[in-house]
């Protein structure tokens, strides 16, 4: 071969060469494009941690779980953007109520709309591309994954940090974000996930009951603020304590080190999935590390709490008297505040507190 077939050769492999480096460098700039989330959505890394909590039987056992990678809306949906899904035509208008933030006469068009039933929060998501969070993605993003954060901003208390004990919602973004840079995980308005309700370390797929996560702008004890609080209400429904906001696949994203992939998300192989279950709120797990069932609810019993007088008589007017009531259900709990013409001060695994007007 003469000096010329050589250097066509060579001219030809470099000319290979760059256009292999070429394709790669728009591979890799589309892998990078396609890793990102759109505009008003923040992308949270995924990750193995632990989700639940000893506080709350509901809450209880922990267990490890892994998530991947995906986007979330970095604040709860607003009524302005709510509003122009149902002018749209692809939502329906949200619940009429008290407390309602699409309702009201005053320019809440910054707040996050509430008074919507799960099965509306979850067509707005779709309609827009998007969908509601799992639970377990929730959990994590709010408490920033392994660092599992008791508040979405840290441990401080709620006060000056979230739209807490309020009179009613705040605009979305109106404190500091927390973990990922998300807005209102803590505080604002409760918000509904993709998720049924079913007792740890399963998730259920199917049920009576929407997992619904985050604490609300009503609430004046700060355990309601926690990131592994878990609620629940049937898909139909609502409340002016309750919104949402959407997550999004992220493009490309496996699930992480350690988890394999499953037909609902990432899972750990082999490993033990929860620990043992307690049998009432602040118990020491069961020695013998099987689930332990509750015991059974003792009969409801009604006290003078004299202690609380001073709270019922500041928030609840007309009903300065406390009492307490502990033991049985808390739906027997709460027909015996309804008989006395009482409102809940405060509830809890066990409890209710009561204000009451004698």
């Amino acid at each position: 071969m003469d000096a010329g077939g050589e250097a066509a050769l060579e001219d030809g492999a470099a000319s290979d060469a760059a256009i292999d480096a070429a394709v790669d460098g728009a591979l890799e700039a589309g892998a990078a494009q396609a890793a990102t989330c759109p505009e008003g959505m923040v992308k949270v890394a995924g990750g193995v941690t632990w989700m639940g909590t000893d506080f709350d039987v509901d809450e209880a056992p922990r267990h490890q779980v892994a998530v991947r990678s995906f986007c979330m809306d970095e604040t709860e949906v607003t009524v302005a953007t709510y509003q122009a899904c149902v002018e749209g035509g692809k939502c329906t208008a949200s619940h009429k109520g008290g407390g309602c933030t699409a309702w009201s006469k005053q320019d809440l068009s910054k707040h996050p709309i509430n008074c919507v039933d799960w099965e509306q929060a979850d067509t707005a998501c779709k309609a827009w591309g998007k969908r509601l969070p799992t639970e377990r993605e929730w959990e994590f993003a709010a408490s920033g994954g392994p660092e599992h954060r008791r508040f979405s901003w840290g441990s401080e208390d709620p006060e000056g940090r979230s739209c807490y004990n309020k009179p009613s919602t705040c605009p979305v973004g109106s404190f500091k974000p927390g973990a990922f840079g998300l807005h209102d995980m803590s505080g604002d308005v409760w918000e509904w996930t993709a998720s049924w309700f079913g007792a740890y370390p399963d998730e259920a797929s199917s049920g009576r009951f929407k997992v619904y996560r985050g604490g609300s702008y009503s609430r004046r004890f700060p355990r309601w603020m926690r990131t592994g609080l878990r609620n629940r209400f049937g898909p139909g429904e609502f409340g002016a304590h309750l919104g949402f906001r959407c997550a999004q696949d992220l493009a490309g994203a496996a699930c992480p080190d350690g988890s394999t992939a499953t037909p609902t998300g990432c899972d750990i192989p082999g490993q033990k999935k929860a620990g043992p279950r307690p049998t009432e709120w602040g118990s020491v797990p069961a020695a013998s590390g099987s689930a332990a069932a509750p015991p059974a609810a003792e009969p409801a019993v009604v006290s003078r709490d004299p202690r609380y007088d001073d709270d019922c008589l500041k928030y609840k007017p007309g009903r300065p008297i406390c009492y307490l009531v502990k033991g049985g259900s808390f739906a027997d709990r709460q027909k015996i505040g309804g008989s006395r013409g009482c409102v809940n001060r405060d509830v809890g695994i066990g409890f209710n507190s009561l204000c009451c007007a004698q």
